[in-house]
């Protein structure tokens, strides 16, 4: 399902469907999906046979663990490239789209939806990130429980500039993460032996006070926050992610 957006010159258009972005980002397997999901499972207790949006699905490792758990599943994504690989891996029960975030518009309600692996809080004018959330609470039957899974702002400000280099198949990914203004940004040079590619990450920057005032103003009530994949408790000084678990009020 296409949709009228223009994202076309955002950041994430042109990363997401290029071949060197699931080449930079392999190290996250099916394995480490498969563990975070089916904590989330034990501790979500979801209806059996149960519906779930994997929204900013990519190409669909986190959408086959969780059809493996038992659940039908859809996935949405901007990349026609991470989309078509998501539908050469598909089973019956799974399904996927090709839309924006802030737009979407699917023709059902789902137990719940997932937003995983800092999906959210790409966009720099706020109004787009709140239209995720409509989209979001609008697709969820009632009750029904939206998981955002998120960095972890509070350290990000003091943390110092963090290069990184490596070589994948050939390739080299150099990388500069960085804090711009109210965002994290990571620049990536890629060089092909050929020539010299450069692209850019730029994620807005919300504490776990930002996030649950957002949500709050959407139509949801957090019930948890998690500060890692174990799920364990939210400490802001040290946790890596903020995993928070809302419910649609």
């Amino acid at each position: 399902m296409h949709d009228n957006h223009d994202s076309k010159n955002e950041w994430f258009a042109s990363w997401f469907d290029s071949p060197f972005y699931p080449m930079l980002y392999r190290h996250r397997n099916e394995i480490e999906a498969r563990d975070f999901l089916n904590r989330l499972h034990d501790f979500l207790q979801l209806p059996q046979d149960g519906t779930i949006l994997d929204l900013a699905c990519g190409q669909g490792r986190h959408s086959r663990t969780l059809h493996a758990l038992g659940y039908h599943v859809v996935g949405v994504d901007l990349s026609p490239a991470s989309i078509a690989v998501a539908r050469e891996l598909a089973s019956p029960g799974q399904h996927f789209e090709i839309a924006d975030m802030r737009t979407f518009d699917l023709a059902q309600t789902f137990d719940a939806v997932f937003n995983l692996f800092t999906s959210f809080g790409y966009f720099s004018n706020e109004a787009d990130n709140v239209r995720v959330l409509s989209c979001v609470h609008r697709h969820l039957k009632t009750d029904g429980v939206f998981v955002l899974d998120y960095l972890n702002a509070y350290p990000l400000p003091d943390h110092p500039e963090e290069l990184q280099s490596t070589i994948i198949d050939g390739i080299e990914f150099q990388t500069k993460k960085h804090r711009e203004g109210k965002c994290v940004v990571k620049d990536i040079a890629i060089n092909t032996g050929e020539r010299v590619l450069h692209f850019n990450e730029r994620v807005q920057l919300f504490t776990r006070e930002d996030l649950t005032t957002m949500l709050g103003q959407n139509g949801f009530t957090v019930e948890h926050v998690f500060g890692s994949y174990a799920l364990d408790a939210f400490q802001p000084a040290i946790s890596p992610r903020c995993l928070i678990i809302a419910r649609k009020s």
